[in-house]
């Protein structure tokens, strides 16, 4: 339970941190080194079940925590809904790769979506939100997370709710994390991921929630290069984490590219990395775009910023865009190589 106290100085935490954001000071909370660094990736039952991709045992030398992604949704009844044959399979293949190993594997989440017919972005996103209001008021969607968890043997759970725009949904969002926190109690994790602009997070839910993937990917500089080493640490630096501890940060790296032009493209490292140049720079034939790629000295350098900054770990978007670990050029590598030097 969150005291006057606590309250008082979450307040002026979150104070100083946006005063500190409007001077430019740098408001990262944490330079000590976290006990044990999470190295976290989302893994596609989508790219399991119908690409055939396959998850190397020897990943999980490295790999701390999976996020088991598209193999669960949940509507705006407060129902779980997913397939048996594809949740079974792919955690089949997950934990024989992850063997005997200690890896905190949680489900992910998504929420429903927009359902009305609209160009305007922001319309899309209050009717996502309003669908996702519902589901969290319902009052049977933790009960309902509960049981999947249970059932598959889970060791949390995980939301992907990217846009809560509002002041509304914000409001029912963090009410719900609360809620669903308590239910969970000290035998599951709960997890959310979010955008650098968007982290409204109330007191109480920062205290309920374990981790936060911050996506940090998805933006360009100058030159067209996507989520770039300085890119990466100046978002962060501005960002200030919000009152959200550095500990309970995996920073997002991405294992894929977009266009220069934002186009909508999402190249996987390892369908390109043959062709990718010195520079990082890779050009499709096809389309007549070009990518940039954050190499392996590019994710090294992102995983040493994190280790030597105090947050709790990286977070991978997303697994089956990268070579089995065991390839010299593999970027699930560099973390772990980097990582070496200090654990």
């Amino acid at each position: 339970m969150i005291t006057f106290i606590q309250r008082v100085i979450g307040f002026f935490t979150a104070l100083i941190t946006v005063i500190s954001g409007f001077l430019g000071i740098d408001t990262v909370p944490c330079k000590k080194k976290v006990d044990d660094f999470r190295v976290t990736t989302y893994i596609r039952g989508d790219a399991i079940m119908y690409w055939g991709d396959r998850v190397y045992a020897e990943d999980f030398d490295i790999i701390t925590d999976a996020i088991i992604f598209e193999c669960a949704t949940f509507n705006n009844k407060g129902e779980v809904e997913y397939d048996e044959n594809k949740m079974e399979t792919v955690l089949a293949q997950v934990r024989e790769a992850i063997g005997d190993r200690d890896v905190h594997v949680t489900l992910n989440l998504i929420g429903p979506g927009c359902i009305i017919d609209s160009d305007v972005w922001e319309e899309q996103m209050e009717s996502q939100s309003d669908e996702h209001n519902k589901a969290f008021e319902s009052g049977i969607l933790e009960d309902n997370i509960i049981a999947v968890l249970e059932k598959y043997d889970f060791d949390g759970v995980h939301f992907d709710y990217e846009y809560p725009v509002s002041r509304k949904a914000w409001h029912y969002y963090n009410k719900f994390l609360v809620s669903l926190d308590k239910k969970l109690g000290d035998k599951y994790t709960l997890g959310v991921a979010g955008n650098d602009w968007n982290i409204k997070f109330t007191n109480a839910a920062v205290e309920a929630i374990d981790t936060f993937e911050v996506m940090t990917y998805d933006f360009l500089d100058a030159d067209g290069r996507h989520s770039t080493y300085e890119g990466t640490v100046e978002l962060i630096e501005k960002l200030g984490l919000r009152g959200m501890p550095a500990e309970k940060v995996n920073v997002g790296i991405p294992f894929y590219s977009r266009p220069t032009d934002m186009a909508t493209y999402w190249y996987a490292y390892n369908s390109c990395y043959e062709g990718i140049d010195e520079n990082g720079w890779y050009h499709c034939d096809e389309t007549g775009k070009d990518f940039w790629f954050n190499m392996p000295e590019d994710v090294a350098k992102k995983t040493d910023y994190c280790i030597n900054n105090g947050f709790g770990g990286v977070m991978i978007w997303h697994y089956n865009c990268d070579l089995p670990s065991t390839h010299e050029d593999s970027l699930l590598r560099a973390i772990g190589e980097t990582k070496g030097k200090y654990y």
